[in-house]
């Protein structure tokens, strides 16, 4: 379900979070449980209907919902199966590969684009 496909498809969830440039490190990975945990707060959450996941990937076997979370210059998206977040499923939401986390920096040599920031 969280294949590279699905991530390929919601890399535009981040763009729209960028405010500043974003460090070219591996993501991390977490659970939403820890996540929450440490401050981070759900900006967007995103249900994808299946036939538009399949779109990206054929091993998806049901609805995706992506939740979007910050915490300062920090973003994570999280791929949960739609049952699992209206039931608020505890066991996935603390899988620990749930989330991918981007730890984000801000540099003097690449500000936001002109017009993106408040």
């Amino acid at each position: 379900m969280r294949s590279a496909g699905l991530r390929i498809l919601f890399v535009a969830t981040l763009g729209l979070m960028s405010t500043t440039a974003w460090a070219q490190e591996p993501p991390q990975q977490s659970s939403f449980t820890a996540l929450l945990a440490k401050d981070y707060e759900v900006k967007a959450v995103t249900l994808v209907p299946l036939e538009v996941a399949k779109r990206a990937t054929a091993s998806v076997k049901t609805d995706t919902v992506v939740v979007t979370l910050q915490n300062k210059q920090s973003v994570a998206v999280c791929y949960i199966a739609f049952a699992n977040w209206a039931f608020m499923n505890r066991s996935s939401l603390d899988t620990p590969t749930l989330c991918e986390v981007r730890e984000g920096s801000a540099t003097a040599a690449n500000p936001p684009p002109p017009g993106t920031t408040p």
